[in-house]
């Protein structure tokens, strides 16, 4: 085959993210040498390893964006939050306003901007590496099953043996690619090392018990748009309309950062999926498409959501009451509709997530017990957060 390791390749150098009572600062480097951007401004600290001795130097701003460039070197708020006595319904999108979060580009927390500049570049290293991998190991596979072809077949082997050693070589060879392109996958990762104090540790543990509570409600999903309803019009008791997207939450990890944390992932239906890291929450659409944002700038707020449910009940749902399918405004049943039936009002939570700078998103879990339980916990880790940098 003749196959050469890609010699144009080089991982990428590990990125330490500390959350202190300076703030949350960012270090990039590998070994003795290391670039770091914080609330203090930018410095570059060179060590002697097992002397002790460390030189720390503050510099620009300007130096350190060109440096950094090369590798290697409470309460509900009223307009998201409905009491009981509204009662949103599923439809078809038709005027709806849109809830999703700002560009990408407009989200990312200054502190954390020089990590998303080197995630940037690790994923149009992956980008050209990916393709390359999964050609490498169709070939691998292709030629692991011809090889099994022939150790099974006696005769073959004895009649042509030439062929035989050919075929043997060219599965190793490709496996040898395969496993080659696949440690420079893993590598092309960015090493992320997240250092929290142990209090903030903690009240992440206590959040991600809550989480995986959320993740068993037994429906989930992204409100995709909302707009106020024509009661009159739709022979409806519902104050707003909405559309909804089941999604999926789970724990997990991001492919575009290599870390020992697994995090709560809230897909998402019309923008980027979120993950929860412990210093940082970061909106994920796609390799080229995310933003990172200060956790100690993101607010995650819980409400009631009485739904008038046309669809299957979920299990862990209260029903509230009743409402018909066509109402008149005091609730009553509107006497002109044949066949006109009860529908049940059910109980859910609302779950919002932004930030000043433009992150909004909102969904609806069937258990509202487990919405609040967890946003009660995020508020305390949020509050560790801060306490942690003050």
């Amino acid at each position: 085959m003749g196959w050469r390791f890609r010699k144009s390749f080089s991982p990428f150098p590990g990125v330490r993210i500390t959350l202190s009572p300076r703030g949350l600062s960012t270090s990039v480097g590998v070994g003795p040498l290391r670039f770091t951007v914080g609330s203090q401004g930018a410095a570059v600290t060179a060590r002697i390893p097992g002397s002790g001795i460390a030189y720390h130097q503050p510099i620009t701003t300007h130096f350190f964006t060109e440096a950094a460039a090369i590798p290697g070197t409470a309460s509900d708020p009223p307009s998201l939050i409905s009491p009981i006595p509204d009662e949103p319904r599923q439809v078809t999108p038709n005027n709806q306003d849109e809830i999703r979060s700002a560009d990408t580009s407009e989200l990312t927390s200054p502190g954390l901007s020089k990590f998303r500049e080197l995630l940037t570049q690790s994923q149009q290293e992956r980008r050209t590496l990916l393709p390359e991998l999964q050609a490498a190991t169709a070939q691998a596979t292709q030629f692991e099953q011809e090889q099994a072809g022939w150790q099974s077949g006696w005769l073959l082997r004895r009649l042509f043996p030439g062929r035989n050693i050919r075929i043997r070589e060219n599965a190793t060879e490709a496996k040898a690619r395969q496993d080659e392109l696949q440690e420079q996958e893993r590598l092309s990762r960015l090493q992320t090392q997240i250092d929290i104090p142990s209090e903030v540790r903690k009240a992440y543990a206590h959040l991600l018990d809550a989480f995986a509570v959320l993740t068993k409600c037994e429906r989930k999903w992204d409100t995709v748009s909302r707009a106020a309803a024509d009661q009159v019009r739709d022979r409806t008791t519902a104050a707003h309309s909405i559309d909804r997207k089941a999604v999926v939450f789970d724990v997990g990890i991001c492919d575009l950062i290599e870390s020992e944390w697994r995090v709560p992932h809230l897909a998402n239906a019309n923008g980027g999926d979120l993950y929860l890291y412990p210093c940082f929450v970061l909106l994920h659409i796609s390799a080229d498409a995310f933003a990172l944002v200060d956790v100690s700038e993101v607010d995650i707020e819980s409400g009631r959501a009485a739904f008038i449910e046309e669809e299957a009940v979920p299990a862990d749902a209260r029903i509230v009451r009743q409402t018909w399918k066509n109402a008149n405004q005091d609730g009553s049943p509107d006497r002109r509709f044949a066949n006109n039936y009860q529908i049940p009002v059910v109980e859910y939570g609302r779950l919002t997530i932004t930030s000043p700078s433009g992150l909004n998103e909102e969904y609806m879990l069937s258990n509202h017990g487990a919405v609040s339980q967890f946003v009660s916990l995020w508020k305390a880790f949020k509050q560790a957060v801060t306490g942690a940098t003050a």
